[in-house]
């Protein structure tokens, strides 16, 4: 089973449904071989995805809901999930953890679906893995939040998922980018979004940064609520400090509102920003981003350029929405297409129609796939090891936006802890 999960993904959006990439090469499996007495085969799977798509957030679940449609409509017109038609069951994340469990149990039990895939905030992740484990009937994706704690803690053992990636694999990529652009760094300032994943983002940028260059100082923490709209004590603050760098993981209109407010008081004169969640406004913000920031982004619709899969998904959904995907559209793909690649190889291996949630789940935490920005490569404590994209801003004439010129792809072996750490066992390490 496993054998037949290990690349499956590459290519298999445009083979027929009866082949399957291996280690050894492409195996073509005639139905018979294909088929035997198993779950009764699916006519349509009905997937839920939660997210946010009003208030604050939204900036990154309306994007995220959108990517859903598109894959759904994509999928659908090369043959379904496992000759499966996908209807989706869009829902808002709005509400707190309470209200996402609840929901949870709601669509589970009696809402029909097949597989779940949400959440964007970490605190939402959290609540709602104890109750898909506990139940243990759905298969369970989250494909953003990047709480740590779910891989540090094994609350990811049985039916949940995460195919997108934590802030370890943020901080380190954004770490290391930032001693390749600004090697002689000396003195860094944090301002960052006093909750969770702030701290979170902050603690592991920071931890790897003075691992790999230990005379670094830390100025000052600055420390704000989410969607503040007034940064001028901390902009005044930097300024007199004049830090080498600033570390920052705003987000949404946090981030837009800093950027507008810092450039108009010179901050971007003084100092060189390291934005952690900089590539999911670069459109947003537009001209008020300057060129020279450091910008991490988990994907950017720029890589891989050479993906013919990738060119088609960013033309496809600049088609319909009127942008370019940012990252947390992305993310969405990852999660949908690692449902239909995990069903699709526990098929194949077991032979029946419709595997069961067992032989998914088992297929699931070996899975190595091909999604539109980068290959998602599954670990036994079923979250993804994937890599990063890390870019300098920079005008270009046919964007009316900041684009990364130039930008580098760190590898997921060089950010990722091993399955059998815990982040803070790696770190002891280096």
């Amino acid at each position: 089973m496993v054998g037949l999960a290990l690349g499956y993904g590459f290519s298999q959006l445009t083979r027929p449904a009866a082949e399957v990439v291996t280690p050894s090469g492409t195996e073509t499996l005639t139905p018979s071989q294909t088929r035997s007495a198993g779950g009764p085969k699916k006519s349509v799977v009905k997937i839920a995805v939660v997210t946010f798509t009003t208030g604050a957030a939204s900036v990154f679940g309306v994007p995220a809901a959108n990517m859903a449609r598109l894959m759904a409509d994509f999928i659908n017109q090369r043959g379904g999930i496992n000759g499966a038609r996908v209807e989706l069951d869009i829902r808002d994340e709005s509400g707190g953890a309470d209200q996402m469990v609840a929901l949870y149990r709601q669509l589970v039990s009696v809402g029909g679906v097949d597989v779940y895939i949400g959440l964007i905030s970490s605190s939402d992740c959290l609540a709602v893995a104890p109750v898909a484990e506990e139940l243990g009937t759905t298969l369970t994706v989250f494909f953003d939040c990047a709480t740590k704690r779910l891989v540090d803690e094994r609350m990811m053992k049985k039916v949940v998922f995460r195919t997108g990636g934590t802030t370890v694999q943020d901080g380190v990529a954004l770490a290391k980018a930032v001693l390749q652009h600004k090697p002689d760094v000396k003195t860094v300032v944090g301002l960052n979004q006093d909750y969770a994943y702030g701290r979170d983002e902050w603690e592991d940028f920071i931890t790897a940064l003075k691992k790999l260059k230990p005379d670094v100082e830390v100025l000052d923490t600055l420390w704000t609520p989410l969607f503040t709209t007034d940064y001028s004590a901390q902009i005044s603050k930097i300024i007199d400090l004049k830090p080498d760098l600033v570390h920052t993981s705003y987000w949404g209109p946090d981030l837009a509102n800093f950027v507008q407010q810092a450039a108009a008081r010179g901050l971007f004169r003084v100092t060189t920003v390291a934005f952690a969640r900089g590539e999911s406004m670069l459109q947003e913000v537009g001209a008020a981003m300057p060129e020279g920031q450091i910008v991490e982004g988990p994907h950017y619709f720029e890589y891989p350029s050479a993906s013919p899969l990738n060119k088609q998904i960013v033309e496809e959904y600049r088609r319909r929405y009127g942008i370019y995907p940012p990252y947390p559209a992305y993310h969405m793909a990852n999660a949908i297409l690692g449902v239909k690649y995990a069903i699709e190889a526990a098929s194949m291996a077991t032979g029946e129609d419709w595997p069961d949630l067992s032989s998914v789940s088992k297929v699931f935490e070996r899975l190595a796939y091909l999604s539109p920005g980068d290959w998602i490569i599954m670990t036994p404590n079923h979250n993804a090891a994937r890599g990063a994209v890390v870019g300098i801003t920079k005008s270009a004439p046919q964007y009316n936006f900041k684009v990364l010129r130039p930008y580098q792809y760190v590898p997921p072996a060089e950010i990722n802890p091993p399955p059998d750490m815990t982040s803070k066992e790696w770190y002891a390490t280096w």
